[in-house]
């Protein structure tokens, strides 16, 4: 298990938490790994992640976080 954090890949940005979670599960876009250090800067989406990885995605110009587990 590995915690993720996330921020908006090519200059997104989300206004809502439910905006976050349709880009993420149904659209499958691209976000900005900031965490762990020796994946940072790098580029995933949910396909690159595993079973029971937990994903934190900052939004609203990073002032908000939206908690996704992979199950």
């Amino acid at each position: 298990m590995t915690d993720f954090h996330l921020s908006p890949a090519y200059g997104r940005d989300y206004k809502s938490k439910a905006a976050v979670k349709i880009d993420w599960e149904t659209l499958e876009r691209d976000f900005i790994i900031n965490a762990p250090m020796e994946h940072s800067g790098k580029v995933m989406s949910i396909r690159d992640c595993k079973l029971g990885d937990n994903v934190y995605i900052r939004y609203n110009n990073q002032r908000q976080v939206c908690v996704i587990k992979i199950s």
